[in-house]
Order: structure tokens, then sequence, then C-alpha cells
């Protein structure tokens, strides 16, 4: 069912930054009771993978862990030391739907139970755009 006036976000990046995107995004919005709908496709749905650490796009191909720790770290002294109970407090109040895609997750043989157990169930192209058809789309 489509969201009356909320945004919709295509999350197609594993880095640390687009992570970052969403995260930002989500938890302000959830702040500002705006509803929300995460579309996560090709490389972009390992961040919902439990056992997944994104790593810095930004930092030299050696150092591209090291990037997200300082990040991380980074992120801590802001009040955010825990990243996604963070987000899982957005899914819990209501406002922010993390929505994997099944053809990717078949393509790249991903199984349900690698993601986070508030992660909505998986869904196609068809079906993220009929869910979006009232709010704004964002590609992150």
């Amino acid at each position: 069912m489509a969201e009356e006036n909320g945004i919709s976000f295509i999350v197609s990046d594993r880095s640390f930054e687009k992570f970052g995107m969403a995260l930002i995004l989500g938890t302000t919005g959830d702040a500002m009771d705006v509803k929300m709908n995460f579309f996560f496709t090709f490389w972009g749905l390992h961040l919902l993978k439990r056992k997944f650490k994104p790593k810095s796009a930004g930092m030299f191909t050696g150092m591209k862990g090291m990037g997200g720790m300082m990040f991380r770290k980074k992120l801590g002294k802001f009040g955010m030391e825990d990243p996604w109970a963070m987000i899982k407090d957005a899914v819990e109040n209501g406002n922010m739907k993390l929505y994997p895609c099944q053809m990717t997750m078949d393509l790249m043989n991903i199984k349900r139970e690698e993601m986070w157990d508030y992660v909505e169930d998986p869904i196609g192209a068809a079906g993220f755009l009929e869910l979006s058809a009232n709010s704004k789309i964002v590609s992150l």
C-alpha cells in the first residue's frame, strides 16, 4: 500500500557512505514522523545482512575497512554508538521500512535468514513502485 506523501529511497551501493545516508535520513525522518520506504537492491542489499560490515568507498583499497571503522568512531562521538539500533527504533516506530529486492536476493543467493529480523519481506521492483506510487523516490 502506497504511503501518502512519504519518501521512498533506493539503496544500490554497499559502501559505508550509503549506509550513513540511509541511517541519517531514516532516523531524521523518524524524528519528524515521516513515513519512509528503503528498497535495497544490487550491492546495497548487502547492507541488510547482519554480519556485513560496510567499508568506506572514499579510501584507498587497503584502507577501506579502516575508513568504516573511523566513521563509526566519529558517529559514536555524536551519540550514534549503535547505528543499527537507531534504525531498528525507526522501524519499530513505524516510520521506516526496509525492503530487500527479491530478484537481487535470488541472483546473489542471499537468504532471508541472513538479514536483520526487522527487515520486511522481500518485494520485487513492481512491488516497490506500487508501494511508492504516492511518494517521492530518491536514489542513494
